[in-house]
């Protein structure tokens, strides 16, 4: 009876597959998400146009064009028809995915570390360094970003580097805030304690215990935020304070068309489609690594 019952539990227990890195069984879960892999895809065509838009371009994006064939609809030349100075929209488009992902990879990029930086020593420390630190990532975070970014935008001025820097500093408590909670939640662990106890240095037990334990919300808060500041980037430069022409960015084609959306709809109808394509696929494919670094969801 014993026997059976064992051989009965051992026919039920699914085998663990040996040698397999925390790395690659996230992306065999990320696999299994559709959704996910539409947006790893959509964004995979945006880094392939970023890198090699100016050779897939078939007009000049900046200059090429006259102001005899401005406002055509989409025709046989000019499959997304022609802007108000005569210039090929599909250049532009394409040549705006370069504008879109720099910004996008810049302002979370230094956002990430310096709200990696602050919240690290906020929830390590404690105390009052924590309180100090956080208070002033509430400050920030009690204006919305939007606001605030045009704000920095007024002081330092128009252009593609200053709109990395606003965004990049009205995201960074975001970062701050998810980076302290999840130092509070292992700084405390067995192997912190045992590296804290052969005496490390704080900044090692930091950079090489506590970092690389809390980097799955990481990723997938960075990867969320990269659809974030390329939506507030097309937002400044739909206001006018982003980047500036002849410069293709997506929300200052946006901004120059809606002048026109009467007559030529199609300005406004395919700069817009582009950013939000883009900002969905960033979302599914960061909902769908949220999944797959998720501890508490195994495989069916």
């Amino acid at each position: 009876m014993t026997e059976k019952v064992i051989n009965e539990i051992n026919e039920e227990i699914v085998p663990v597959e040996q040698g397999v890195s925390p790395w690659r069984d996230m992306w065999d879960r990320l696999k299994q998400n559709k959704a996910a892999m539409f947006g790893l895809a959509i964004v995979g065509l945006l880094v392939f146009f970023a890198i090699f838009g100016k050779y897939l371009t078939p007009y000049d994006p900046l200059y090429g064009g006259s102001l005899k064939e401005s406002l055509q609809g989409p025709s046989r030349a000019h499959w997304l028809g022609t802007d108000e100075q005569g210039r090929d929209m599909l250049s532009r488009i394409i040549a705006g995915a370069a504008i879109s992902l720099r910004v996008g990879l810049s302002a979370v990029g230094i956002a990430l570390s310096f709200g990696m930086i602050i919240g690290a020593v906020a929830g390590y420390y404690g105390g009052k360094i924590d309180m100090i630190l956080m208070r002033l990532m509430d400050i920030m975070l009690a204006f919305p970003s939007l606001l605030l970014a045009i704000a920095f935008m007024s002081v330092l001025g128009r252009g593609i580097e200053n709109a990395i820097i606003a965004i990049s500093i009205v995201t960074i408590p975001q970062y701050a805030r998810i980076v302290r909670g999840s130092v509070l939640s292992v700084k405390e662990n067995e192997y912190v304690q045992a590296a804290r106890s052969i005496g490390n240095p704080d900044w090692r037990i930091i950079l090489y215990h506590v970092v690389p334990n809390i980097l799955p919300p990481i990723i997938v808060r960075a990867t969320l935020g990269i659809s974030i500041a390329i939506l507030d980037t097309s937002a400044l430069g739909f206001l006018g304070l982003g980047v500036q022409p002849p410069t293709a960015e997506w929300g200052t084609m946006l901004g120059a068309g809606r002048a026109y959306f009467f007559n030529a709809n199609h300005l406004v109808l395919f700069p817009g489609l582009a950013i939000t394509f883009t900002v969905m696929a960033f979302n599914l494919l960061g909902d769908g690594l949220r999944d797959a670094l998720d501890p508490r969801i195994r495989k069916g």
